[in-house]
């Protein structure tokens, strides 16, 4: 039967999601997806039919791999459409954790580097999660310090996360012929154990098609080897393209995590 979630308590409700109890396991939550998107911090808003249930498609698949692969994440199972069952938290870090391989987006305003730069390593950056703030970024230097003379162990564990989860991620993409550039993941604590938590969908990450058969993605620049005009990602909205422009690249994406189960 259908969950009426009309009877359940709200716990939380973000841009994208509503959380609700679940009165027969109180160690789970009920995360239920919205057609809502947004930008620049909140201050663009739309509502775009049909994104609910295709952001929940590529949640599934790509939480789904995840587990698979071994990754602790907070992710059960789907129990209907558009909802998925996810563990409770005991606390929520409230930090954005972005990982890097391509340089795009911000970086290219603050960071000094040309668009298409490629990162061997990865970089990955703290962002504190304050929307009227504009997410400032935590010192990298800082935040090494405290790693080192406080023991605030989850900075490195979120970090090594973000690494696995990147990586692991990067080479599903890579199979469909997509590159994997920058991602953004957020984090819990479950006990004592930190936990990838929330949502990753097209408005979690950038993705560029390879834009020629064979690619030499090893290079100091890879631009030429990508095509950023063909993103899949919610670049395109915040770029002005229509709702309905945006649903099918978004449609897409869930269809390459859908063949996720392949691998």
């Amino acid at each position: 039967m259908p969950i009426s979630f009309d009877r359940l308590p709200v716990i939380a409700e973000g841009k994208t999601k509503i959380i609700y109890a679940n009165p027969d396991n109180p160690k789970t939550v009920y995360m239920r997806f919205k057609d809502d998107i947004t930008a620049g911090d909140g201050v663009k808003h739309d509502v775009i039919a049909g994104k609910a249930l295709v952001d929940w498609k590529t949640n599934r698949d790509i939480f789904g791999y995840l587990n698979r692969r071994g990754v602790r994440t907070h992710y059960l199972e789907t129990p209907e459409e558009k909802v998925a069952l996810v563990e409770k938290l005991d606390r929520k870090i409230n930090l954005e954790v972005v990982t890097r391989r391509v340089a795009a987006g911000s970086i290219l305003k603050w960071g000094d580097v040309d668009e298409g730069t490629r990162f061997d390593p990865l970089i990955t950056q703290f962002h504190y999660k304050d929307d009227p703030l504009h997410d400032p970024m935590l010192d990298p230097g800082y935040i090494d310090y405290i790693v080192r003379s406080k023991g605030a162990k989850e900075f490195m564990t979120m970090r090594e996360i973000n690494g696995q989860v990147f990586t692991i991620l990067e080479e599903a993409f890579a199979r469909f012929a997509v590159q994997l550039v920058d991602m953004k993941l957020e984090y819990g604590i479950i006990g004592d154990e930190v936990v990838l938590i929330d949502e990753i969908t097209g408005g979690s990450f950038r993705l560029w098609p390879y834009a020629k058969e064979k690619v030499d993605l090893q290079q100091g620049n890879v631009l030429n080897e990508l095509d950023p005009a063909g993103r899949l990602d919610k670049d395109t909205y915040r770029m002005g393209e229509s709702g309905g422009q945006v649903l099918t690249k978004f449609e897409q994406i869930a269809e390459i995590t859908a063949r996720f189960a392949e691998l």
